[in-house]
Order: structure tokens, then C-alpha cells, then sequence
């Protein structure tokens, strides 16, 4: 019994470690990309997913030449833009996000207070 415990916890373990580095975003449709941002957020820990998100913000943001481009489309404004997410991330895994946002010139980042 003990063996086979361990060998859950391995394998459980294993598969959470593994999500970031094999998990290919489908950004076929906004479902499909919102569900793989959410699977994949649930296994980070809370920086990650702080990074994680900014990193999705950036890339959501890197076509915007000005801010009359934001304000003139409501879709950019009120929340994750699944469908422009959707479109760059397709086929990326986690690091190929993180590095597309990092070749972004958007950067975003928590302002302290």
C-alpha cells in the first residue's frame, strides 16, 4: 500500500511539473484558449501566475501602437482579449509565453503603492 502511494504522488507530481514544459496552447478558439490559460494557471504557484498573467497582458498589448487603439475597442479594456491571446500563443507552451511577452515592447508590471 505504502508503494503504491508513493507511486501516485510521483506520478501526480510528474504531471504537474510536466504541464508547463508540454502543454501546447490550442488558440483555435477563445474556449479553447481560455481553458488551457486557466488549466495551466491552476498547476502554477501564486508568483507564477502573477507572471504568468503579465506575461498574457504583454502579449495581449504588443500590437497597440497608441491608447486610441485601446479605448477605441471596448474588448481591450475590460478584461483578457482571448481571441488576440488566442491567436499568438497558439502552439506555445508555458516558457514559449513567457518568452514571447519578454520579446514584447509592451512590459507590464505591479506597481507598487
Amino acid at each position: 500500500m505504502k508503494n503504491l502511494l508513493v507511486v501516485i504522488t510521483i506520478f501526480i507530481l510528474s504531471a504537474c511539473a510536466s504541464t508547463k514544459k508540454d502543454f501546447l496552447f490550442d488558440g483555435s478558439t477563445i474556449e479553447s484558449t481560455q481553458q488551457g490559460i486557466s488549466k495551466v494557471s491552476k498547476r502554477l504557484k501564486p508568483m507564477q501566475q502573477i507572471e504568468f498573467m503579465m506575461a498574457l497582458m504583454a502579449i495581449q498589448f504588443s500590437d497597440v501602437s497608441s491608447v486610441n487603439e485601446i479605448i477605441g475597442d471596448p474588448t481591450m479594456t475590460s478584461e483578457m482579449n482571448y481571441f488576440i491571446i488566442g491567436k499568438k500563443i497558439d502552439g506555445l507552451n508555458y516558457y514559449g509565453v513567457l518568452d514571447l511577452a519578454k520579446s514584447s515592447p509592451t512590459k507590464v508590471s505591479v506597481g507598487a503603492k
